[in-house]
Order: structure tokens, then C-alpha cells, then sequence
């Protein structure tokens, strides 16, 4: 069977991105994709071009919250009408390279990995780019070291979930979901549970995605209730990588 890539975006009072956004996923060199954007119950313009865009391609499909819900709850959506037999996840105020989708595809089809990943420049909303880009640098590893790599505050891999590629079933099969009750570092999260049941991972950090550093973002918006979001985040994390030695210290035995 052909891989096809389900692209999940999620979108919240966007639209003066959005449409940036969603062009740079049109403009795909490979086609075997689609595109499920989400909207979080947004209260500007975004969700009325979304609609145009749902109108125009036939392999874009909209879903709609009745109340904002939140980042995580909007995944949650987007993966529960995902049909592809990998997903990814872009920002709605994102946009990303013409070689995204291809990467993660041929990567796929190249190794048996069960993740894959990208680069992304860090931008600020005037397009500078604040990160350099350092030299091309690819690795097949296992759980271990990927899960250093996820949980690294710094690096091309990190916690983030819009530079890298899954494969679905892992996550319907295991019932992994986005925390709703985190503000921060559900990706984090989630991708460790992810490494958590999967074997071997591809790390590229060829830059492909571009993450615009917004100051309305929620990132920037630091205040002491974030602090107990970064606590629950982490013990959440090192729960995962317990049960997971000690699940593996058992079939062992």
C-alpha cells in the first residue's frame, strides 16, 4: 500500500495567516496527501476562508468546534478524522516548504522507522529568521535516543509535533491523545508517549517548516498558572519513560 500523508491543521482566530498556510500546503511537489484543518471556534475571518478552501480542493475537509476547546482538543479532532496511514500536524498561522510532504513520504518508504523528522526556522512575524541553519545532519536511532532528543530544550527535534511525521495506527492502536488539560508542553507529551511504543526513529534537520514566533502567541504569554502546566507536563513525561523501561524489564524476565 502507497503511503498517504494526513496533514491536521489546526486554526484560532488566524486569519491574517491563514491563507499563507494553507497555499503552502497547495503548493506540494507530492500530491498523496489531504488536509484536515480544524477551527477552534475562531470569532474573526478565519473560519470563512477556510470554507473557501474546503470549497475549491476537493481533498481539503473542514471541522468546526462549537466552543473553543483548545490546541490539543483540536488535534484530538483532527486525528479522529484522519484517514491517511501517517499524519502530521501544521500551526494555522505556519506555513511550510514545497519538499514537506515528499520528505516525510520517501523518508517512509527509505527505512523502517516508525517517526519521522524535519528541521523549521524560527521566525519572527517580520520573516527574519532567528535560527541558523547548521549542516545537514540525518540519523536512524532508537527509542532511547529519541526521546533525549524530543525532551532537549534545544535542538532540531524537541517536543514539537508540526516537524514530525506518525504513523497512525501506532496512535489509534495505543490510544494516544493530546492532553486537554495542558496549556504547555502537550506536544512534549505526546511525543513521548509516542516513542514510548515505537521502535526506530529518522532525525533530519533539513528545514522544511517555518514557525512564525508570534507575540500574542501562548508560548510568550508566560504567567504562574503556565508554571503548574510545565510540572504536570513533566511528570507526565518521566510516568511514560518509567512504565516503559519497566514494561520492557518485565518481558525480559
Amino acid at each position: 500500500m502507497k503511503n498517504k500523508l494526513s496533514i491536521i491543521m489546526t486554526a484560532y482566530n488566524v486569519d491574517s495567516y491563514i491563507s499563507s498556510s494553507i497555499e503552502s500546503v497547495v503548493a506540494q511537489t507530492n500530491r498523496n496527501f489531504d488536509l484536515i484543518i480544524v477551527d477552534d471556534c475562531s470569532t474573526d475571518q478565519t473560519r470563512k476562508i477556510i470554507f473557501s478552501y474546503e470549497k475549491k480542493y476537493d481533498w481539503i475537509s473542514v471541522v468546526c468546534h462549537k466552543q473553543n476547546a483548545g490546541v490539543s482538543a483540536a488535534r484530538n479532532t483532527g486525528l479522529a478524522n484522519a484517514d491517511g496511514n501517517l499524519v502530521t500536524f501544521i500551526d494555522g498561522d505556519d506555513w511550510v516548504e514545497p519538499s514537506y510532504v515528499e520528505h516525510f513520504l520517501s523518508k517512509f518508504e527509505d527505512y523502517d522507522v516508525d517517526m519521522v523528522t524535519c528541521g523549521f526556522f524560527n521566525e519572527g512575524e517580520n520573516g527574519k529568521v532567528k535560527n541558523k541553519v547548521s549542516n545537514r545532519q540525518t540519523s536512524v536511532v532508537g527509542r532511547d535516543e529519541a526521546i533525549k532528543q524530543i525532551i532537549k530544550m534545544t535542538g532540531t527535534v524537541m517536543g514539537y509535533t508540526w516537524n514530525k511525521a506518525y504513523i497512525r495506527s501506532i496512535i489509534t492502536d495505543n490510544k494516544l491523545r493530546f492532553q486537554t488539560d495542558l496549556d504547555l508542553m502537550e506536544d512534549q507529551v505526546f511525543n513521548v508517549e509516542y516513542a514510548t511504543v515505537a521502535r526506530q526513529f529518522y532525525l533530519d534537520n533539513l528545514p522544511l517548516y517555518h514557525y512564525i514566533s508570534r507575540k500574542d502567541s501562548i508560548t510568550k504569554r508566560f504567567a504562574m498558572e503556565n508554571v503548574r502546566d510545565v510540572g504536570v507536563a513533566r511528570m507526565k513525561v518521566y510516568k511514560a519513560i518509567r512504565d516503559s523501561t519497566r514494561k520492557e524489564k518485565n518481558q525480559l524476565e
